[in-house]
């Protein structure tokens, strides 16, 4: 009987306090004890992803390197390019079957969420931040861009492009800006250089060297000694985006110094846009973002409708494109076989 009525007293405590759902506390022996109406049955699930919002995404689980373009006023374009996996790199792309506004809403929540930071470098050192401001229009990948205000040191106020990882996820990097000149000897070699490639190749020649160069940048990729160069030249065509004529071409190449035989090609790409359609390629920076070995090149080539980027590292001890991005319109243009311009050996 003891035991019958001890159960029946436990009983009645509980019920005591399960049943008045409406009151927010309840005394029990001097202790205040709060009663939580539970959750309708389905309310959980209406504040959850839909069905198949998250799987599939082929969201980044790396750091991703980003392509920064900044404008005179301080504004930049923040442009994911890749994610790096290791020694490698992985295109960035929406997958099929996924709509562009859910691919778009999850990768800026996961990679790039409004008022993240990201650190800046420039020839392989760090100098500033940028902060998102504002998201930007996805690319033709479908891979949102954002928006954003860039600060820089002194010394790279004038640079115009940089690489960037997300704060707390950059690679370690040693030593301070010192931006490379574009020398007297770097100018006198430029079109040599050019030139050869281009008789190598069967290809015409410009009516103007110098008009047709439309980049030149003097690069530190091999420490000591001479800075490296790498320089654009085309005919027919613009660096950016936009029809070509069809007899158009492309030069591009990465030359080293050598005491006796001067700037000597170490990489190149050459297009006859008869045979492989436009691309216009362009050195964007250089940095060792993985960690490993030298700094890797980075190169952004622009076709009729859209552009891609491609990685240049030395391997095997020959500088040579180890990565390039999937396309997401147009056919990717391969550059005629020159092999003979490839330096083969360890700088």
């Amino acid at each position: 009987m003891r035991v019958q009525a001890a159960r029946t007293a436990r009983v009645a405590a509980l019920l005591i306090l399960t049943a008045p759902a409406a009151c927010d506390n309840v005394e029990w022996g001097g202790a205040s004890v709060q009663v939580v109406t539970p959750p309708p049955p389905g309310a959980a699930e209406g504040t959850g992803p839909e069905p198949g919002a998250i799987a599939g995404m082929a969201l980044p689980t790396g750091p991703v390197l980003f392509h920064v373009t900044r404008a005179q006023n301080g504004v930049a374009q923040l442009t994911p390019v890749a994610e790096i996996s290791g020694d490698s790199l992985r295109t960035l792309r929406k997958p099929a079957g996924v709509s562009p506004q859910a691919y778009e809403q999850r990768f800026r929540e996961a990679v790039m969420p409004p008022n993240a930071q990201f650190v800046l470098f420039r020839r392989g050192a760090q100098v500033g931040t940028l902060t998102i401001q504002n998201p930007g229009r996805a690319t033709a990948c479908g891979v949102p861009t954002a928006v954003g205000q860039a600060t820089t040191v002194a010394a790279a106020a004038a640079e115009g492009e940089f690489l960037a990882f997300r704060k707390g996820l950059a690679p370690d990097v040693m030593g301070e800006y010192t931006p490379p000149q574009v020398d007297g000897t770097i100018r006198r070699y430029a079109s040599l250089v050019a030139e050869r490639l281009v008789l190598q190749n069967g290809l015409a020649r410009p009516r103007s060297w110098g008009g047709a160069m439309r980049d030149l940048q003097a690069l530190d990729v091999i420490r000591g000694g001479h800075p490296e160069m790498a320089s654009t030249y085309l005919v027919g065509d613009q660096l950016g985006l936009g029809a070509a004529e069809p007899d158009g071409w492309s030069v591009f190449y990465v030359a080293d110094y050598e005491q006796r035989a001067g700037y000597t090609p170490i990489y190149t790409e050459v297009r006859a846009y008869n045979k492989t359609g436009k691309g216009a390629p362009k050195m964007v920076d250089h940095m060792n973002w993985n960690g490993a070995g030298q700094a890797e090149m980075l190169v952004q080539i622009f076709g009729v409708r859209e552009s891609w980027y491609e990685a240049i590292s030395h391997d095997s001890g020959t500088w040579r494109k180890v990565w390039e991005a999937g396309r997401c319109i147009e056919r990717a243009p391969e550059p005629r076989s020159i092999g003979a311009a490839q330096r083969v050996g360890t700088p």
